[in-house]
């Protein structure tokens, strides 16, 4: 564990050397494992060439490392070229859009090519029934819910097309934060990035929209430290002005407590200055943060507490998530005690408008 957390610093340039390497093949075994359970073989990758030179790193270690980072390059670069091609596609069509997450989070990475991209997330600008209709017209809608919808624009990568960024369970929160969005999307909607030939989000914007992104991880199926990794990015990039306003809107939104928590986390594991931190740390929930990331890695999928069966039903599906979110009450009751509510109105939600079902 010493060794992961001291490989990460290294990768983000808070620590200049490793305390001691790991002397086994088991050890490094474990290293490459717990890197790749939090998508971060790609950006730690740097740091292992270099240890390559003068420590003797496991072949097998060292080149499946080294393949991994190669492959994640490749395929950010087709992902490049998929977001330019989405952005002009809507743009051509008339829609103000913003590619956000992903290759818009990459750019602030020392090496964007090396950050483990997902799916392409797009935001774009107008009324959900306009949107829908565009996109039924050109292409299939899989599924619709209440933030996004998934379109199968390209065969070989997803792309999730958001109505608006996220959501809040609680309906007075999530109407506070449904205004936030709507006051600053014009900035998002014209931020546009000369090298990436696509609009991207601001820093002020990412500082609060991933915060959010982070806790919907947190109740929803696991946060890994990727996500963690992006905000640690983000807080770099913000003036002392920003900072302030940010810390301002988080406060509005009712994200203060999960942000220190957060903050506890970026200091231990990233070796973050505290002067670039928003807010104090809260080691209490940071602890509690930093052991259930540890133990869902990236989206969850290490959890052993998210098996679930292959089909499972509407019902079983809300039950899991229903009784996972319950220990996460102590810290956000707000949102776990509004789940339940949000749930049932959104699948009916869903049911009355025929979104339930693939192709609808």
């Amino acid at each position: 564990m010493d060794a992961f957390i001291e490989l990460i610093q290294l990768a983000a340039g808070t620590r200049e050397t490793l305390s001691g390497i790991p002397s086994s093949r088991a050890e490094w075994e474990e290293l490459f494992r717990l890197t790749a359970m939090h998508n971060l073989l790609g950006v730690t990758f740097p740091v292992i060439d270099k240890l390559h030179d003068d420590s003797d790193i496991p072949l097998g270690v060292y080149t499946r490392w080294a393949m991994a980072a190669r492959t994640i390059k490749h395929k950010n670069e087709r992902m490049l070229e998929y977001c330019r091609d989405l952005y002009r596609r809507f743009s051509e069509d008339g829609f103000r859009t913003c590619i956000f997450k992903g290759q818009a989070a990459a750019r602030r990475y020392p090496s964007p090519l090396l950050r483990q991209s997902g799916d392409i997330d797009i935001w774009v600008e107008g009324d959900r029934d306009a949107v829908l209709d565009y996109l039924r017209a050109r292409y299939t809608v899989k599924k619709v819910f209440y933030h996004h919808c998934d379109a199968g624009i390209f065969d070989k990568v997803g792309v999730e097309v958001h109505f608006t960024p996220t959501w809040m369970n609680a309906p007075a929160a999530n109407r506070k934060l449904q205004a936030y969005f709507e006051s600053i999307a014009g900035e998002q909607f014209s931020n546009y990035n000369e090298e990436l030939a696509f609009n991207v989000p601001t820093a002020r914007f990412d500082a609060v929209y991933m915060l959010l992104h982070m806790l919907r991880h947190v109740l929803d199926e696991g946060l890994g430290l990727r996500q963690v990794l992006d905000y640690f990015y983000v807080l770099k990039d913000l003036s002392a002005i920003d900072r302030e306003q940010v810390l301002s809107d988080a406060r509005h939104l009712g994200l203060t407590g999960f942000a220190s928590g957060i903050m506890y986390v970026l200091e231990k594991v990233f070796g973050m200055d505290r002067n670039q931190l928003l807010c104090a740390p809260d080691e209490s929930q940071g602890q509690f943060l930093l052991d259930e990331i540890m133990i869902s890695g990236n989206f969850g999928r290490f959890d052993p507490r998210n098996e679930h069966e292959k089909d499972e039903s509407h019902v079983k599906h809300a039950r899991r998530k229903l009784s996972r979110s319950l220990r996460f009450l102590k810290y956000y009751p707000g949102e776990v005690l509004s789940m339940p509510y949000f749930m049932c109105w959104q699948f009916f939600w869903r049911r009355k408008h025929n979104y339930l079902y693939k192709g609808r």
